[in-house]
């Protein structure tokens, strides 16, 4: 009897050993959409999980391939999405540790799925910052400009394109994390006589700006988290964006914050270099020479609402100032 006992205790210890842990759920992506109001390009080399509003409503390949999603937004409101790594919430893709989000961003979606309608978000390899910021492009037509359509690049004409305008285009909306980026311009038009269809008309890489060649410089941070480019056409002045100066004198004895248009100034003016280094703050008896753009279509001056405030928000003076391209306009705080 002892013996048949072990006999069956030394089988019941061979088949458990047998068994096998249940396999790792296996990642299956999402196929994109036929059409959508966002659109992803996923360069981060992760595999991700899509969420709004925490809720979790679609899961990407680490392809670079364009993304396209339909995401529901009757009201046009601002929507919180965020990306997860799928390899950190995978376990429980319900309920991510929000301390683990790799990407998140809040932006306006529209309820329709045109092509004018699609934002796009640019997902980059980074995790140093998880905050998004948008940048609004735009390309104006003019009756003097030569029609070229622009793709838009970042950082290198061999970066990754973000956008693809024709003339007309306006508040095309990128979602980019936070940093400091230049964009680069390539343009070209329809030929259906050459083997790839387009005709190249070349790159514009800089822009002058005081009688200096710079880069067209695009910041993004907690205190510019939208930035508006009005991009340029080539080959023409039509359609060239053109700066006027501002020199502010803060004359009373304490710090004064500057706003123009309702933003910080330093979320509107040109950031040589790409550095905001708190701009908007001048101390007291002191002044200080911002670059800001004219964004008005087809003109070289437009009007800015100043507003000056002390540090913690009380108001001090306000005033409309005219900028005009290539001029330096005055304004005097405390008078």
């Amino acid at each position: 009897m002892n013996r048949i006992l072990s006999v069956l205790i030394l089988l019941a210890m061979a088949f458990a050993g047998c068994e096998k842990d249940d396999p790792p759920a296996k990642f299956v992506a999402d196929p994109s959409d036929a059409a959508g109001n966002l659109l992803i390009i996923n360069n981060s080399n992760k595999r991700l999980v899509l969420y709004k509003e925490e809720v979790p409503i679609r899961k990407i390949s680490s392809s670079s391939s364009d993304f396209l999603i339909n995401i529901p937004n009757a009201a046009e409101g601002a929507v919180e999405l965020s990306l997860y790594d799928y390899e950190l919430v995978k376990d429980d893709i319900n309920n991510p540790p929000t301390e683990n989000v790799f990407k998140k961003w809040k932006v306006p979606l529209s309820k329709g799925t045109a092509l004018s309608d699609q934002v796009t978000w640019h997902v980059g390899a980074t995790n140093q910052d998880s905050n998004s910021g948008t940048l609004k492009l735009k390309y104006y037509s003019y009756s003097g400009s030569n029609g070229y359509n622009v793709d838009v690049y970042l950082n290198s004409q061999t970066g990754a394109r973000i956008a693809s305008l024709k003339p007309g285009d306006q508040d095309k909306q990128i979602g980019l994390d936070y940093g400091a980026y230049t964009l680069h311009y390539h343009y070209w038009s329809s030929d259906q006589n050459t083997a790839s269809g387009i005709e190249d008309h070349g790159w514009m890489d800089n822009q002058t700006i005081d009688d200096e060649e710079v880069s067209f410089w695009v910041v993004l941070n907690a205190g510019r988290s939208e930035s508006s480019i009005v991009v340029n056409h080539k080959g023409t002045d039509a359609g060239l964006v053109y700066y006027g100066k501002l020199n502010v004198k803060n004359n009373t004895n304490n710090p004064v914050n500057i706003w123009a248009n309702g933003n910080l100034i330093e979320e509107v003016c040109y950031l040589v270099g790409g550095n905001t280094d708190a701009l908007s703050l001048i101390s007291g008896k002191g002044e200080y020479t911002y670059i800001l753009p004219i964004t008005t279509e087809d003109a070289n001056a437009t009007t800015y609402s100043l507003k000056a405030t002390t540090l913690d928000g009380k108001f001090i003076q306000e005033s409309d100032v005219e900028i005009v391209a290539d001029e330096t306009a005055s304004w005097n705080v405390g008078e």
